[in-house]
């Protein structure tokens, strides 16, 4: 079977290391680090021969547009992350411009390929006040303009509250509390999505957080879908056996090329589980 890499779950690569990525391309392989052995190296070609998808994930992706070119002898897929803005990010591009690259996207590979992230929703307490990153009012407005480009997927989630996500939060916003939501209010919150998402053709998936399968308006998210790109491209030519990368995970088979230490992600995400520049 031929290989899926993945661009990368533990970093913004598209926006940070295109450069770095296109590099390895042209040597044709790339040392990997196992992330919880770093002394533990595994040599992946990068040859078309060997891999068959590359699955990008990312925030901005005006370099890959401006370089698409090197990634041309293979089948590509994208994770395109689009939030309303807060503070939790330290920098970030405009939702307009994010859309504009979108429809790019779309129109230059098939919205097929391409799954829009609206993740992870976080909840605090400020001063008494709930508040969060999630907008139904904007949601309403992606949901209006991404149904225009064909794209029929949103995967969401909600912020896990890691250990090293509640120190951020406590050192950066010492007068925030982050929220872990009850089951039923998250219930709530999916249901009031879903009944938009509904009106433009958009399909609500969960990314992990199993427990929110237990609403009947949301799907198991497949992050890596051995399935569907096995479908999208007419022949069985990866594998769809499940490689969950962490609890409730969903994906399937994959090599992920990111590295946390060498690749910090600039968009600073305080609530993010990989290694975001937030200082």
């Amino acid at each position: 079977m031929k290989t899926v890499i993945s661009a990368s779950r533990r970093t913004d690569i598209p926006a940070f290391y295109l450069d770095w990525f296109i590099d390895k391309i042209k040597k044709g392989y790339v040392e990997n680090n196992n992330p919880f052995n770093p002394t533990q190296v595994r040599h992946v070609s990068l040859s078309p021969d060997d891999v068959e998808w590359i699955v990008f994930w990312s925030r901005n992706y005006r370099y890959f547009l401006e370089k698409r070119n090197y990634f041309k002898d293979f089948n590509l897929f994208f994770h395109f992350t689009i939030l309303p803005k807060t503070d939790l990010e330290k920098a970030g591009i405009a939702p307009s411009t994010a859309l504009l690259q979108m429809k790019h996207l779309s129109d230059l590979y098939d919205a097929n390929h391409i799954i829009w992230r609206y993740d992870p929703l976080v909840y605090w307490l400020e001063n008494g006040e709930r508040k969060s990153n999630h907008d139904i009012k904007k949601f309403e407005r992606l949901c209006k303009e991404i149904s225009g480009f064909g794209v029929k997927q949103c995967y969401m989630s909600f912020v896990q509250p890691y250990k090293k996500i509640l120190n951020r939060i406590h050192h950066k916003f010492p007068h925030r509390n982050i929220i872990n939501l009850q089951l039923q209010d998250k219930i709530i919150v999916l249901n009031e999505m879903s009944a938009i998402s509904a009106n433009y053709n958009i399909r609500l998936y969960s990314c992990s957080n199993n427990d929110l399968l237990a609403s009947t308006v949301i799907k198991k998210g497949h992050c890596i879908n051995g399935v569907l790109l096995n479908t999208l491209s007419g022949r069985k030519t990866i594998s769809e056996a499940k490689a969950p990368s962490r609890p409730d995970c969903g994906c399937t088979k994959s090599i992920d090329i990111g590295n946390y230490t060498q690749h910090p992600c600039h968009f600073g995400c305080i609530y993010c589980y990989a290694n975001p520049v937030w200082e």
